[in-house]
């Protein structure tokens, strides 16, 4: 080959270096691209007598700079990175919700309880009657707004789901549409890579990382084909699955997947990602804070009316429920015919769980905790109405008309906050007396008239039962039998021996509200006690003193935790989580922050590396010009010699 074409063929090889680094340059800030490199070679050498002459070079590659493995490790960082941040962005919004001192319940707790002992302190005042009322609605105020900003956030959540998913969508069509470039620009040809295709497939896989995990597998043809971190097939070369988001009741939200051959539902075998940390914190934070909210509510209420039940109000009356208390909530499920009702039984065994219960078909039913799969199988054995013994609190009424497969969702106390109310208006109503007293008999003048000196303490009830009494009790000792004898209704004896008793014995009358009392002290053979409704005593505090002991009793989680107890176990676990969040955000944040480093200094541009290649290529692109430029003043010479 001539010194010309030789000339020539260096000269076009350092313009296409040249150009390269000047495209290298160009996309300097273009995300996800890799640098590219010409590949050069010798040409062929030509033989002559003396040996082999060389002919050249040959431009044989332009390439990417590029690894697999830091592209798959950046977008597991991605995905990993991205699910923790959004979790914990989120949980941190309930964490400083529930424990902010405004916001926060603790507050309300608080003032409520130091209402209903201002009441025991005064148990005649009117105002502060109207004061524990004022207490009781801003309570169920904090309750409510809590439970709608919890709600708030589910419609949140709602929005960003399907955002993320119309995104998936979008990302998966513009995937396959560059698997088809790409497929049609190699044209059966390994070699010929369309390196600029490539990087921009690579960043939409990256980007779609941040919406969910994905990995990926290679096609002969340089397609490239895409799944979920689970297997299920998101872009299959040119074809894609669609993304679907459904709620099939508040806060609960399904992502099917539908392909060319099936529909199916993913949304347990999602991670990763802004749309699995969505559905993380929606199904593991969100919907179980809300039911534990509701739980408090519902047992605070509960036990609240239950004592207030037992007292009479400033007019002689039986209390009345102070709070208004929300029902348990079923659901049928796609089109069931709604056969199942549910109802609390016990507010300290309820838990912060959702159920599943499933139709078998004949008489059977299955009941599945959601929070932890445990299930427990109920027959009803062709009773209708049927009634399922109590299950973590609450029971099951089932009528007969459901079809096999037949699901309902059961959720005890998830609006526990969002319904709870104050009934009570008229600070009259309120009942701070018990409704019994306890006394030593009197004679004629009013006087007592028993000779020994044995007492007996007030009387404190548990029950409604038997009250008000329809006649006085009347308990008169029998020295010979060392007993008290019961006047009738409700009759019968009490063994009392001054011998060993007179420091006090403990009593109870089941017919009479479960009356309790004490007697203490030596009686003598006749001595009397009297226990009778206790009309006019306006200014009896024993039934206020018995809400206000409410604050410090063991009343939910199974008998062993107090309502402040509850409520702060309650933020303390959304704290621990939200913790650990933060934790896992930062570490993921770090590898992230590693990952890009280590595709950056391999893949990326280095302003200063191309610049020195600018002037390597400059200076062979001049030297092969100069070259030419010798080797056309030999040919003029040449022709100049024969002329």
């Amino acid at each position: 080959m001539s010194t010309l074409n030789t000339a020539i063929t260096g000269l076009l090889t350092a313009q296409r270096s040249l150009t390269t680094t000047g495209h290298n340059i160009a996309n300097v800030n273009t995300p996800g691209f890799s640098r590219q490199v010409v590949g050069q070679s010798a040409q062929t050498p030509q033989f002559t007598g003396a040996g082999y002459i060389g002919s050249g070079v040959v431009v044989d590659s332009i390439t990417r700079v590029h690894s697999e493995f830091l592209t798959t490790q950046l977008r597991n960082s991605t995905s990993s990175n991205a699910e923790n941040q959004v979790f914990y962005q989120l949980a941190g919004r309930i964490d400083n919700m529930l424990a902010d001192d405004q916001t926060g319940l603790s507050p309300s707790l608080l003032n409520f309880f130091n209402a209903v002992q201002d009441v025991a302190d005064l148990p005649t005042s009117v105002s502060a009657r109207q004061s524990l009322l004022s207490e009781a609605q801003t309570l169920t105020s904090s309750f409510r707004f809590l439970d709608s900003q919890m709600a708030t956030l589910t419609d949140e959540v709602r929005v960003t789901i399907k955002e993320n998913v119309a995104e998936i969508n979008s990302l998966a069509r513009s995937i396959a549409d560059i698997n088809e470039r790409i497929v049609d620009g190699m044209n059966g040809d390994p070699g010929m890579q369309p390196n600029d295709l490539l990087d921009q497939r690579d960043e939409l896989i990256r980007q779609l990382s941040e919406f969910v995990s994905v990995s990926t597998t290679a096609q002969g043809d340089g397609a490239v084909n895409v799944f979920t971190g689970n297997g299920f097939p998101i872009v299959l070369g040119k074809s894609t699955s669609t993304f679907r988001v459904s709620e099939t009741y508040f806060g609960n939200f399904e992502v099917t997947m539908t392909s060319a051959f099936s529909t199916v539902n993913i949304t347990d075998n999602l991670g990763g990602g802004n749309l699995g940390g969505l559905l993380k914190f929606q199904n593991d934070m969100l919907n179980p804070v809300r039911n534990s909210l509701g739980r408090l509510a519902i047992g605070l209420a509960d036990a609240i009316n239950d004592q207030h039940a037992l007292g009479l109000d400033l007019d002689g009356l039986p209390g009345q429920a102070i709070f208004n208390i929300g029902g348990a909530e079923v659901l049928p499920l796609g089109g069931a015919v709604n056969t199942v009702s549910a109802a609390i039984t016990d507010p300290a065994a309820l838990g912060n769980s959702d159920y599943s219960l499933v139709f078998n078909g004949g008489t059977s039913y299955t009941l599945r905790r959601l929070s932890d799969n445990q299930t427990t199988a109920i027959d009803t054995g062709g009773t209708s109405p049927f009634t399922t013994a109590a299950v973590d609190g609450f029971t099951l009424t089932i009528t007969a008309g459901a079809t096999a497969g037949d699901e309902y969702i059961i959720r005890p106390a998830i609006n526990g906050a969002r319904d709870l109310g104050v009934l009570l208006s008229d600070p009259r109503k309120v009942a701070a007396a018990a409704p019994l007293r306890a006394g030593e008999s009197v004679n004629a003048n009013g006087l007592p008239d028993n000779s020994g000196n044995a007492a007996i303490t007030q009387v404190n009830v548990s029950s409604s039962t038997g009250i008000p009494l329809a006649a006085d009790i009347t308990l008169t000792f029998d020295a010979a039998n060392n007993e008290f004898v019961l006047s009738s209704p409700p009759g019968g004896t009490l063994a009392y021996n001054p011998a060993t008793d007179s420091a006090g014995k403990q009593f109870t009358i089941a017919a009479a509200g479960n009356a309790s009392f004490s007697i203490s002290g030596v009686p003598a053979d006749g001595d009397s006690f009297v226990i009778g409704n206790n009309t006019g005593a306006n200014g009896d505090n024993r039934n206020a003193l018995a809400l206000s002991d409410l604050q410090t009793q063991n009343l939910l989680l199974n008998g062993t935790s107090t309502f402040q107890d509850t409520f702060g176990q309650m933020v303390a676990d959304i704290g621990t989580r939200t913790r650990q969040a933060e934790i896992s955000s930062l570490a993921t944040g770090s590898l992230l922050n590693q990952a890009v480093e280590a595709r950056e200094s391999l893949s990326g541009v280095n302003l200063d590396e191309e610049a020195a290649n600018l002037l390597k290529f400059q200076q062979a692109f001049q030297a092969a010009a100069q070259v030419i430029s010798t080797a056309d003043r030999l040919f003029q010479e040449l022709l100049n010699a024969f002329r």
